[in-house]
């Protein structure tokens, strides 16, 4: 930034037609929109995954326009070349490219070299890329990418119920067209039933054709300010379906969401079949606690969920049988158990913190 301070750098982006204030305008916008002025208006843009680190990462073409190094480990830094801007976010192992240029073919060009500075690791099958949204709090979404391990069906589809492990072998297959209606998937069932672990197996069964987008904060998106969800809805489609996922929100999906929560509900439903859906690729998978009987009757109804799946517990019979598959042959269990509680069983690694039994009289 030859030396200037971010202010005085700050100072040199804001021209007098923009209505935004310095203090507004975030230091990476401010340069994105210079660029654009500068007539780099073709944009291109690539994410990956890459063993290289942020210290090696060098361009002599270019000057560093901006750097920023986040609490939580991402680093993003812009470069300014004669034909274009490159703005790169690194974190961990991943990698996101934008290239704003002249023309397509010099904004491929910087993304080309990108590869050649910070070439892509081998990928890993095992691993699954999900993006985690939240609300920044000067409005509109904001993201961190991160590598999840994910296993195979094949490794955990013994942890579920007959008609669970049905249900769900049903739809990993499925092709799902964005344009049908009904872009809801909703799973309930009681907490241990492994509906964390069938979301990463389903992310690295689709990987090749479907993003796993994870909102962090459900009663922000889907809560009176819609200004979150839009932006992060209506952003420029890519090749890949978006799916959505909002754990634990049975709260938005109850009897009486409605009174409790406002709208909530019914910005969740006209996303997935409504107005606001329609011609998006994106699908919506919804998971809860609650019991089907206890959540809303327009949530389930009929053609409204491309998927409705109850995530149940062993019976004794199952649970005997799991805990013989994995070297136990003899245990007490009962009528109904979680494979939560049978890995809990398994390892042996609960702690609990018990009052102490008295016996008799204590003063």
């Amino acid at each position: 930034m030859d030396g200037s301070t971010e202010k005085e750098t700050r100072q040199r982006y804001i021209t007098r037609d923009r209505i935004q204030t310095v203090f507004e305008a975030s230091m990476p916008d401010l340069v994105m929109a210079q660029a654009r002025t500068d007539g780099f208006i073709f944009g291109q843009e690539i994410d990956y995954i890459s063993d290289a680190t942020v210290d090696s990462l060098s361009f002599d073409e270019g000057v560093v326009e901006w750097k920023q190094s986040h609490p939580w480990g991402r680093v993003e830094i812009i470069f300014r070349f004669a034909t274009g801007v490159l703005r790169i976010a690194m974190m961990g192992k991943s990698v996101e490219a934008n290239a704003y240029a002249v023309d397509d073919e010099a904004a491929k060009g910087l993304l080309d070299l990108t590869r050649e500075r910070i070439p892509p690791c081998e990928p890993d099958e095992n691993v699954v890329k999900v993006e985690f949204w939240r609300h920044h709090p000067r409005g509109g979404p904001i993201s961190q990418s991160r590598e999840v391990f994910c296993p195979s069906w094949d490794e955990i589809q013994d942890n579920y119920a007959d008609s669970t492990r049905r249900a769900l072998e049903r739809l990993f297959v499925s092709q799902i067209d964005s344009t049908v209606a009904g872009k809801l998937v909703l799973w309930h069932g009681e907490p241990g039933t492994g509906k964390t672990f069938a979301l990463r197996s389903w992310g690295r069964a689709c990987s090749d054709w479907m993003n796993i987008n994870y909102i962090v904060d459900p009663e922000m998106f889907f809560g009176s300010n819609a200004n979150y969800m839009l932006e992060l809805l209506m952003r420029p489609p890519g090749e890949k379906l978006n799916l959505f996922v909002a754990e634990d929100t049975g709260e938005l999906l109850a009897r009486d969401a409605k009174r409790k929560k406002g709208q909530a509900l019914s910005r969740l439903l006209n996303v997935c079949d409504g107005l606001i859906g329609q011609g998006l690729r994106i699908l919506f998978l919804i998971t809860t606690n609650e019991e089907l009987g206890s959540l809303h009757p327009a949530v389930a109804r009929p053609g409204r969920c491309f998927a409705n799946i109850g995530f149940e517990a062993f019976d004794q019979k199952g649970a005997t049988e799991w805990l013989q598959s994995h070297g136990i042959e003899e245990a007490l269990v009962s009528s109904r158990s979680t494979i939560a509680e049978l890995y809990s069983m398994l390892e042996n690694t609960q702690i609990v913190a018990q009052k102490p039994k008295f016996v008799g009289f204590t003063s």
